[in-house]
């Protein structure tokens, strides 16, 4: 098992961790390579990486799930953060051939 490391600046963002999954997969041959994050204001999904698309994706995600006070939880941010981890999930699949990522 390997651990990748990620950082973000923004309470909302799109972090391409692309090219650090397919380092890892390059030593595979051939397999599944599960992602998965153990945090649970965090996500993991597979974006195309077009102009565009990460902001789109952000604001699909903020329209789903307002920005309210009307949260039960003591903290409006950390509730939304929370739900909009979970509608996205905190795990994908990519399939890898000769060390390459099936994307």
């Amino acid at each position: 098992m390997s651990v990748i490391t990620v950082g973000s600046k923004a309470h909302e963002q799109v972090v391409d961790i692309t090219a650090d999954v397919a380092a890892l997969a390059a030593s595979m041959g051939d397999g599944v390579c599960s992602l998965f994050t153990r945090h649970t204001t965090c996500a993991l999904t597979v974006l195309t990486n077009e102009a565009g698309i990460a902001e789109d994706f952000l604001s699909v995600l903020r329209g789903l799930v307002p920005q309210t006070s009307a949260y039960v939880h003591d903290s409006a941010d950390h509730v939304r953060a929370h739900v909009l981890s979970a509608l996205v999930g905190p795990s994908v699949s990519v399939p890898v051939r000769d060390g390459r990522l099936g994307l």
